[in-house]
């Protein structure tokens, strides 16, 4: 083990659906916990499953709902649909989603956030490696004590 390693209770690697809440329970029964990222929190429902797609598919029902109007009574001369603003929804609502499992796991004391792609080294060490380098330069060096 190299003296300059960083030590944690626990190294979650991930922020999606079990990574954050993981990381903050350990958090608050004192653990030292670092949780890694690659690029965006919340993991693949937030940034490119669940969240994005029920955004859309709301945009779509809304629009669906709109041209039975009539069937309930309600004129509407014309309905169309703007993909732009579609899209430009969506994102607004991944980015803030994504925000704000960042702050809550940035203001949670004892978890550590650290952005990069981790690699075992064995079975207590991780690596972290820069992601902004196609060579993935070593940044942190990080053990587990347990």
């Amino acid at each position: 083990m190299s003296e300059n390693a960083i030590k944690y209770n626990a190294i979650i690697i991930g922020t999606g659906q079990s990574g954050k809440p993981l990381a903050i329970s350990l958090a608050s029964a004192g653990w030292n916990t670092a949780i890694i990222e690659d690029k965006y929190v919340g993991g693949t429902c937030v940034n490119y499953g669940c969240t994005p797609t029920k955004t859309m598919v709301a945009s779509a029902r809304i629009t669906y709902l709109a041209k039975r109007a009539s069937d309930y009574g309600v004129n509407i001369q014309s309905v169309s649909i703007d993909l732009k603003k579609v899209r430009e929804r969506k994102d607004a609502i991944v980015k803030s989603f994504r925000q704000g499992g960042k702050n809550g796991l940035e203001k949670t004391e004892n978890v550590n956030l650290i952005f990069g792609k981790a690699k075992f080294r064995n079975e207590k060490e991780i690596d972290v490696l820069d992601p902004q380098f196609d060579n993935f330069s070593y940044n942190d060096y990080l053990n587990t004590y347990l």
